[in-house]
């Protein structure tokens, strides 16, 4: 008698039994078991993250808070323009302090050494209002006169009190430029097709660093009110403001080149360029609006 051979199901292939390799950790590459990475904290990325929502809620939260490593991020802002916002897009976040709170460090030394020295690109005072090429001085003109008449407050003194609250606001509206300048920011890497959210952090890394040029000026005419040469440069528009120009196109093409890479020499030099455009046509018009209307309110 035969006896019968036992048959046993072949065994299931190794491709089909092996557990999916984990996600790996975007700042150290250890694999993820979950929401957050064991080894260095940094947290796995949904699209909650990209949420307006969560990036208002996030900002409130951050607000609040000091993070002892933006000291080491405005050094790396100086250092590798575009860096901490090609970090930031890569979902590496854990090393680096949050951008709104690094903005808000920045606009402070800005603030103090503003204030200080005097020298501040983003003041403008009541003449300069009133008869420079911004689109509204007419408008302008027709407010203060009807003012002047209502009141029977003289020129010479309603001026110098529009002119203090000019120098304390100018320095506190700057946050205007970050929303303002996204949007040729978004025409220029359109091809990007990011989130709104992550424009507006790359908008903020790339005006902060701008900011902490103009701080690093503001420190230099300090200093220079002992030396009459230094002092006369810092005192004269002409000069200073093609030097301001320069350092504006310089840093936004150097931003270009860390943040994005694979970006062409000429490329990216042209879009630095067409940045510090934007951005001397975002401080002529909708700032130094907002700023005259928010003066004039506030002086009458």
């Amino acid at each position: 008698m035969e006896t019968p051979t036992l048959t046993h199901p072949p065994a299931a292939s190794t491709t089909s039994s092996a557990a999916p390799a984990p996600e790996a950790c975007v700042s150290c590459g250890t694999g993820l078991a979950g929401a957050y990475c064991h080894a260095c904290g940094e947290k796995r990325l949904h699209r909650h993250d990209y949420a307006l929502k969560h990036f208002l809620e996030h900002t409130i939260d951050t607000v609040t808070h000091f993070d002892l490593r933006v000291l080491r991020d405005l050094w790396t802002q100086l250092r590798r323009p575009g860096l901490l916002a090609a970090e930031w897009l890569l979902g590496r976040r854990v090393r680096h302090a949050p951008p709104v709170q690094l903005f808000l460090i920045t606009n402070l030394l800005f603030y103090l050494l503003a204030s200080v020295s005097h020298f501040s690109p983003f003041e403008s005072g009541l003449q300069s209002q009133l008869h420079s090429l911004n689109g509204f001085n007419r408008f302008a003109q027709r407010l203060v006169e009807a003012h002047l008449t209502r009141t029977g407050t003289a020129y010479e003194t309603f001026a110098p009190a529009f002119d203090a609250l000019a120098h304390s606001y100018s320095k506190s509206l700057v946050f205007l430029f970050i929303p303002l300048l996204m949007v040729p920011l978004w025409l220029m890497f359109w091809r990007q097709r990011r989130y709104f959210v992550e424009w507006i952090m790359v908008s903020t890394y790339l005006f902060s660093g701008i900011l902490l040029l103009y701080a690093l000026m503001s420190l230099m005419a300090w200093v220079s009110t002992g030396i009459p040469p230094l002092l006369r440069f810092f005192n004269n528009d002409d000069l200073i403001s093609p030097v301001m120009l320069v350092l504006t196109i310089t840093y936004a093409s150097l931003f270009f080149k860390g943040a994005f890479s694979h970006q062409p020499a000429l490329l990216r030099w042209g879009k630095g360029l067409l940045y510090s455009v934007a951005f001397l046509l975002v401080l002529l018009v909708p700032y130094r609006f907002v700023l005259f209307m928010v003066c004039y309110w506030s002086a009458t």
